[in-house]
């Protein structure tokens, strides 16, 4: 996670926050800085100050947002402006969420445990479809009398219905090609 904030102090306990809680958090000062960390290095959260210098909160969130390479990663704002308008924006903006200063440790906890859950949960669906992807591709193989019962080995390792599908596939495939070409 990357906490974002000009005050070091504010960085020092955010991060302290999340560390007792078993969430591993970088802090930087500016804008500037978390734009060039965030494209050494992927982050599953930032926590974004809206006020700071030189680059405030909001020009972070839309170069972040604009950059292909960075927009799915979740921002929470965080700020002492607890305005609607300025809530509207961030959200409008492309903010996850949007949490008034000082931070109140049990919605901030709860509220990055529910965008990890999500991105997990996304994750695994990702990782699924592209697994998917390599029995569809599988089965155009099979029609080729190209398939090789190898090429699933990884997912029919799984213990779950994909697994069970390569596994039969594995397993019928080669059959049904012996008997279409004698």
């Amino acid at each position: 996670m990357l906490i974002v904030d000009d005050d070091r102090t504010n960085r020092m306990m955010v991060t302290y926050r999340l560390e007792i809680n078993g969430i591993h958090a970088e802090g930087v000062e500016s804008g500037q800085k978390a734009l060039g960390i965030m494209r050494a290095e992927a982050f599953d959260v930032v926590l974004l100050d809206i006020v700071m210098p030189h680059m405030d909160g909001y020009t972070t969130l839309e170069l972040i947002k604009s950059d292909p390479a960075l927009r799915d990663t979740p921002v929470v704002m965080i700020s002492q402006l607890d305005d609607v308008d300025s809530i509207i924006r961030c959200l409008e903006l492309g903010a996850e969420d949007y949490l008034p200063k000082p931070l109140n440790s049990l919605l901030l906890m709860a509220r990055i445990k529910g965008i990890l859950l999500r991105k997990q949960l996304t994750d695994i669906e990702e990782e699924y479809d592209n697994q998917l992807g390599v029995l569809i591709e599988a089965l155009k193989t099979a029609e080729n009398d190209a398939f090789d019962p190898e090429s699933l080995h990884s997912i029919a390792d799984r213990n779950d219905r994909l697994g069970e599908c390569a596994r039969t596939m594995q397993r019928i495939i080669p059959t049904v090609s012996r008997h279409r070409h004698p």
